[in-house]
């Protein structure tokens, strides 16, 4: 495979501080320039990496050595960039969740088979060694009964489009979409119902801060997920089965280096700590990724698990 060559359309924090490190040093890849409306991030940012630097997303998608966009934007632009992007003949990796409307993930993954592009949702915790171990318990499990997720995290300094419904903000796409992907990504054969769903907007909020829902799939394990924002930090994943139970804390984001721990009791409900790997998630996600631009089946699953997790997520809106 020839090298990739990237663009990081997008230069808020996250960007700067953990997409673009990663991408000019993983194998593959080369991080082709950067693309913002801010001209000064622009500017900082390709002097820093030796890169190319645009403020026009029109020029920059017309830069003949570039084949991947890694859109790094407010979720209620993503539809949008993604769309130009593959109309401009360009692969697309993006943040997630795609986007916040069943309706336009719809429109994108059939825009990105049209045009033979790849198209991707930038899940990275899925690609840890920590979610993988979670997934052998499953696996391992003769029955699980039950899962209880939680993600919430304290208000932001700077929220940004947190509190912006014109660019998605809220709790439900910025943290609930975490908890869904991770128990559609464990049983990935089965069939979810929405049991319950609230996602609650309180007062004086322009977007909803909190939200839960029961889930039960087909094979009869039942979910309990909940989600917040403005509340004390919680990440963290439960399982219970027949066979025993495990628990493991920062299930989604989690710091370089960090080292996991599973909590792991057996049928009598003795307990032993089970020490995990230590490794970045984004560069695992990113290796993935490189991984899948010739292979038509994994392209064809990224598709399938992006529809599944819309519409997951729009029937808990819905309820």
């Amino acid at each position: 495979m020839s090298l990739l060559n990237v663009v990081v359309w997008g230069l808020g924090n996250h960007a700067k501080n953990r997409i673009l490190p990663t991408l000019a040093a993983i194998d593959g890849v080369d991080l082709l320039g950067v693309c913002s409306r801010n001209g000064d991030a622009v500017a900082e940012s390709a002097k820093q990496w030796g890169c190319y630097g645009w403020s026009s997303p029109e020029e920059m998608l017309s830069h003949p050595d570039l084949d991947i966009v890694y859109i790094a934007t407010p979720i209620g632009l993503h539809f949008r960039m993604a769309e130009q992007a593959l109309k401009a003949g360009k692969h697309v990796w993006c943040e997630k969740p795609l986007t916040c409307d069943y309706r336009e993930t719809q429109n994108l993954i059939a825009v990105a088979e049209e045009n033979s592009k790849v198209l991707t949702e930038s899940f990275m915790y899925l690609h840890h060694p920590q979610f993988k171990r979670v997934k052998q318990f499953v696996d391992e499990s003769r029955k699980v009964n039950s899962i209880i997720c939680r993600f919430g995290i304290p208000d932001l300094a700077v929220p940004g489009f947190r509190n912006d419904p014109k660019l998605c903000g809220g709790a439900l796409w910025d943290v609930a979409s975490y908890t869904t992907s991770a128990l559609l990504a464990l049983f990935p054969e089965q069939q979810v119902e929405v049991l319950f769903s609230e996602v609650v907007q309180n007062v004086d909020s322009s977007v909803d801060r909190e939200g839960r829902t029961v889930l039960r799939f087909s094979n009869g394990v039942t979910a309990y997920l909940e989600w917040a924002i403005g509340v004390a930090y919680k990440n963290e994943i439960d399982l219970w089965s027949t066979d025993g139970s495990l628990f493991t804390n920062k299930i989604f984001s989690k710091k370089a280096g960090y080292q996991p721990k599973y909590y792991l009791r057996d049928p009598n409900g003795n307990m032993h700590i089970e020490q995990g790997e230590e490794c970045e998630q984004f560069t695992e996600m990113f290796h993935h990724f490189v991984e899948m631009m010739d292979d038509e089946d994994k392209i064809a699953l990224e598709r399938e698990a992006i529809l599944r997790r819309a519409k997951l997520l729009d029937d808990i809106v819905t309820f």
